[in-house]
């Protein structure tokens, strides 16, 4: 294997990784918008819960309002619980973001290393041709000079 193909290989392989690395990024998006909507459905249902009992309150007997406020705790505790499942999402989100940055640039790195590397052939290339091409001048040059030369002295 070659220096190039080893470079490809790796350029292919952090690219996959940088992908896996994605997607996952994707469903952790995916997790906490959906955390996210189920949270402001329980806001949105303590919120109504809340205006239409208030206008029913002093018509209710104490038994069903001592209810209506249990009720309305469980719906406050699950509003905090709901509130840190969208927090472990947000995290894992900035987490998984992190990761996706790091592999992407990785994967720059190793571009910018074999665009490098392949100027540096293509350099060393040329070089080579030049300097065949110097040395066959350089024999051309030799056989004008000695094929004049034998001439000359003869």
């Amino acid at each position: 294997m070659t220096d190039i193909d080893g470079m490809q290989l790796a350029i292919e392989l952090a690219t996959g990784k940088r992908d896996t690395l994605a997607q996952a990024l994707s469903q952790a998006r995916q997790q906490w918008v959906g955390a996210q909507l189920q949270l402001d459905q329980l806001e949105t249902y303590a919120q109504e819960t809340t205006s239409r009992w208030g206008a029913q309150s002093g018509r209710c007997a104490p038994e069903i309002m001592r209810h209506h406020y249990q009720f309305m705790e469980r719906l406050v505790h699950a509003i905090r619980l709901q509130t840190s499942v969208v927090a472990e999402h947000a995290a894992r989100v900035s987490q998984e973001a992190e990761l996706v940055r790091a592999a992407e640039a990785r994967l720059e790195s190793l571009r910018q290393l074999q665009a490098q590397r392949e100027r540096e052939e293509q350099l060393l290339r040329q070089r080579r041709e030049q300097k065949q091409s110097d040395e066959l001048a350089a024999a051309q040059h030799r056989r004008l000079l000695s094929g004049g030369m034998a001439g000359f002295a003869g």
